[in-house]
């Protein structure tokens, strides 16, 4: 919006652009144009950037500088804000290391540029020698984005279920989610009180009591009431006579008023359940500095606990106040995070520690909406957890060595060995010093950063502001894998000599470090020689770049260095749009999309080939990680990036689709519905290829994440009106209903004529080809009022969905469900057989039996001896079967069909299990609802694991409407 205000400012009043034309003239020539770059998205986009069109027409006004009053503000002081970005910076740039020397220096950089940017003097400032090229890490930490923000989401805390999604999704790091202690809050509060200090000890003294009697309140309530209201509850139950106290907490009461806290079934109930007191308040404050405006988080928002408001200056001074509290409180207590990064554990909850949620602070340069910074904080993110827990546990290591090590020295006569052991102590004493803090103050950072020319490097480094709180350097379009190798091989140069003590120290704690054999081995090594344990204690290298300069120029450069055993982690992100450029058509880019700078003209239906598979490719490498997913479809990306992460023996390469809302065609509310519909239509599949999980290729590939894994399309349900009532359509997805929802595929699409024979694009493409003759495929959508209609499907999209089902049954072939389905089919032929052999045999069985009564009978109407008198082959009559026991299919977990309508949509289960649960659309009273339920047959399929009843349990604990149940 910033762009489209200017734009307002602009040609309503810079003579040389208006040229004597009026305000409405110009207005219309501009919504001719906004109508032609975003019509396809509505009326609603195009009326919106009207209308700051408008704002800005009249918002501007001329302004003669050299005016006398002017030059009189000029000399007066400069008032400051109460609340200003440096509340926000304060709480997004925690990884500032101390100051050192001015290049580099945070305050000094400030200062001198970052400032005088901010207030608009940088044109007065000094030019100074790297200030273009250099910045401190996380200076973008200052911006403030919200300037061109109109709408805005605020946080209605008695529908919040604690899903997270909202602070995973949002692309401006604007949502920290915090669990809070209910004593930490009450401390935050009593803080900020006008009192006296002997007054605030006071009620400082009275914070556990108060505190328990908010739990008793919280626990004896199911809908409890907003958290200043049960704190003046349980003051009332405060047995005290001090009038002031009294009234003190009445005023505590109502400063907890500005700060809204949910209590939620994951981080309070469940919590309080397994041990009592350790339970929290869950908060989503909005950052009103670093929103944007693009309310995705509202989109995704399940039980709509975040909602639109149009900003006003009474709803900015709520937000910033609200902030301003939370940056006041305390991180989110370790417990609730706790377990995140282990296999079984909830790995979203790493993003409640805020140091980890800000690894890239919000103020990066990115559009609205951007799915590519999303991806990158989740990354970044997990990244830094990990590492600081390495971290950690490796301080400890090295303190026992060390101290070991000292007391080994003690005995040890050998002036050679001695010496040898010296100087290992020496090396890990300094190693223990850069572990623990550094000459930052802050240890080792967790990664490196090469990043290729493009979106992701021009909104990283939007001068003067940069969100990397890690080191990161931006290179050429074609080099950046060259790039981080070489780096990799200077960090893991400088690490070897540590690694190589390390050794030392556990070989000459052992008395087996043996000069003939170990002088000659560390002679010569090298980082090729450490083993994925010490690899993965130094810092992870990235190589990151959008899919023009990894599919296409950089593809080289990236085959060459899956080629190595060079574990750098290699991350896409693959908007299929070449969006840097202004939108063009690279290799990731899919057939018949359409690009503002690669357009094809109306003769023509978009681009013509088919897309480039990296992640086949790469897969296909030696010993490559891969895995091919999106930020949107969460559980599958945080369990994805967890693996890809910790693969640290050879090179590993994350795909992440990220939707453009520019080059693609959507709004920017709208990334993650697009994500998870490319995914679930076959457009993008996920999959994982773990080369350690097997030496076959059906072991590598797993395409979990994905719906009905063994079946070309899934279903959906469509949402329409008729008679008045809305009903629901169920039917295949197919990458053509992808299509017609994005605006870069729009020539594909027209209405289906009257007197067509429409056919279904999913039967269409069965059909062949004289059986097509004659017919038009078609896909069904709605019109403006929700009425069902058939959209002709061009043939360019037709070969789309051709091509995609190709590339998804090539999956089924390489994750081995092919072979499932040809070995049930097998077995069904088998059990076929052997039923018709049994039936066979019964019936022969069944004619003994009934020649030996007969002679039996013969026998004993002469007087003949029974006992002695048999047939050949003739058996005892078996006894009946007992009845087989019901079977639930093994069920862990239940979730009855009559309780789906009670569901509110908290995401716990399909985004914890989504083996098991899946979202659906179903129609309550009328209305529809988006819930979930148990994918059929699921059941019967899923192996009971510990790890899967771990989960199940966690679920069932943690399901809002309590309607999931443990078996």
């Amino acid at each position: 919006m910033m762009g489209i205000a200017f734009i307002g400012a602009i040609c309503g009043h810079v003579d040389r652009i208006v040229s004597g034309a009026t305000h409405e003239a110009m207005l219309e020539k501009i919504r001719k144009d906004l109508t032609k770059k975003f019509g396809a998205k509505g009326t609603a986009v195009v009326e919106g950037n009207i209308t700051v069109i408008k704002e800005a027409f009249e918002a501007t006004k001329k302004v003669e500088y050299t005016a006398p009053e002017f030059a009189e503000v000029e000399k007066a002081p400069a008032i400051a804000n109460a609340r200003s970005v440096a509340i926000s910076a304060g709480m997004c740039d925690v990884g500032r290391p101390s100051a050192t020397s001015n290049f580099g220096d945070h305050q000094y950089y400030d200062d001198m540029v970052a400032a005088p940017f901010r207030d608009g003097t940088i044109a007065e400032a000094p030019v100074l020698p790297g200030t273009g090229l250099f910045m401190p890490s996380g200076s973008a930490a200052f911006k403030d984005k919200g300037l061109f923000r109109r709408d805005v989401p605020e946080f209605i805390a008695d529908l919040c279920t604690g899903c997270m999604e909202c602070a995973l999704i949002c692309p401006d790091a604007a949502i920290p989610n915090t669990v809070h202690d209910i004593r930490d809050l009450l401390g935050t509060a009593i803080g900020q009180l006008d009192i006296a200090e002997a007054q605030r000890q006071a009620l400082r003294d009275q914070v556990p009591a108060l505190s328990d009697a908010a739990r008793e309140i919280y626990r004896a309530e199911k809908d409890s009431k907003p958290f200043n209201e049960v704190i003046a509850a349980a003051g009332e139950k405060i047995d005290t006579d001090n009038a002031v106290l009294k009234r003190n907490i009445g005023k505590l009461a109502e400063a907890l008023k500005v700060f809204p806290v949910a209590k939620t079934r994951p981080f309070f109930d469940a919590m309080e359940k397994a041990v009592p007191g350790s339970g929290g308040l869950y908060s989503v404050a909005i950052d009103p500095w670093k929103c944007s405006g693009c309310l995705e988080c509202i989109e995704v928002c399940g039980p709509h606990a975040l909602v639109e408001r149009q900003q006003d200056a009474a709803l900015l001074e709520t937000l910033q106040t609200r902030f301003d509290f939370l940056s006041r409180t305390p991180n989110t207590p370790s417990r609730f995070v706790d377990g995140a990064t282990k296999p079984d554990g909830e790995t979203k909850r790493l993003m409640l520690d805020r140091k980890n949620y800000y690894t890239t602070t919000g103020g990066h340069g990115a559009c609205r909406g951007c799915g590519e910074v999303t991806a990158i904080r989740m990354v970044t993110g997990a990244n830094h957890a990990i590492h600081e827990r390495r971290r950690k546990e490796h301080v400890k290591e090295l303190e026992g060595l060390i101290e070991n090590l000292n007391a080994k020295l003690a005995t040890v006569a050998d002036a050679a060995r001695k010496a040898r052991i010296e100087k290992t102590v020496k090396t890990l004493e300094k190693r223990l010093f850069n572990f623990e803090t550094g000459p930052s103050g802050n240890g080792p950072s967790a990664s490196v950063i090469a990043n290729a020319t493009g979106c992701s490097s021009v909104y990283a480094s939007t001068f003067p502001f940069n969100p990397y709180n890690d080191p990161w350097v931006n290179s050429l379009f074609q080099d950046t894998p060259a790039v981080a190798k070489g780096l990799f091989e200077g960090i893991a140069a400088e690490t070897t000599d540590d690694i190589r003590a390390l050794r030392t120290a556990k070989l000459e704690l052992a008395d087996e470090y043996d000069p003939a054999v170990h002088d000659k081995f560390f002679k010569t090594f090298a980082w090729a020689d450490f083993t994925p344990d010490e690899l993965s204690l130094m810092p992870s290298v990235f190589s990151i770049g959008g899919d023009g300069a990894t599919y296409d120029i950089g593809f080289g450069a990236l085959s060459r260095l899956l080629a190595t055993s060079t574990p750098i982690k290699v991350m896409v992100l693959n908007s299929g749009g070449y969006s840097n450029t202004g939108g063009q058509a690279s290799t990731s880019s899919l057939t018949g999309q359409d690009a503002d700078l690669a357009r094809f003209g109306a003769a023509h239906y978009g681009k013509q080939e088919d897309r480039k598979e990296l992640g086949l490719i790469a897969a296909f490498h030696p010993n490559v990680f891969v895995a091919q997913t999106t930020s949107t479809m969460q559980g599958h990306f945080l369990k994805s990036v967890m693996e890809y992460l910790n693969h640290n023996d050879s090179p590993a390469v994350l795909d992440a689709y990220a939707p453009c809302q520019a080059e693609n065609g959507i709004a920017d509310s709208a990334g993650s519905h697009h994500g998870k519909m490319a995914v679930e239509s076959r457009t993008s599949p996920v999959f994982v290829h773990d080369p350690r999980r097997g030496a076959d290729l059906h072991s590598r590939f797993v395409l979990d994440g994905n719906p009905d894994v063994t079946k070309d399309w899934a279903t959906t349900s469509i949402e329409y009106v008729e008679d008045g009532k809305t009903k629901l359509l169920e039917m295949p997805l197919t990458p053509a209903d992808f299509a017609v929802t994005e605006g870069r595929f729009k020539k594909q699409f027209r209405k289906l004529a009257a007197d067509a024979v429409g056919v279904p694009v999913a039967e269409y493409i069965d059909l062949s080809l004289a059986e097509q003759a004659g017919k038009t495929p078609f896909i069904w959508s709605t019109d403006a009022e929700k009425k069902l209609i058939k959209l002709e499907v061009s043939h360019t999209l037709i070969h789309l969905v051709l091509e995609r089902r190709k590339y998804w049954r090539t999956l089924q072939y390489l994750a081995g469900i092919n072979v499932e389905k040809i070995d049930a089919d097998h077995k069904a032929e088998l059990d076929a057989l052997q039923s018709q052999y049994k039936a066979a045999v019964d019936e022969r069985e069944s004619s003994l039996d009934s020649i030996a009564r007969a002679m039996s009978e013969l026998a004993a109407s002469s007087n003949a001896p029974t006992g002695g008198f048999a047939m050949p082959g003739a058996a005892a009559a078996p006894k009946a079967a007992a009845a087989a026991p019901a079977s639930n299919g093994g069920a862990v977990v239940t979730l009855a069909e009559d309780d789906v309508p009670k569901c509110s949509n908290c995401k716990t289960c399909y985004q914890d299990l989504p083996e098991l649960f899946e979202k659906t659309k179903i129609v309550v009273d009328g209305v529809p609802k988006e819930v979930a339920h148990l994918i059929p047959g699921a059941l019967a399929k899923v192996k009971v694991t510990p790890e899967l009843k771990s989960k199940v349990a966690r679920v069932a604990a943690n399901c809002d409407s309590e309607i999931v149940h443990e078996q």
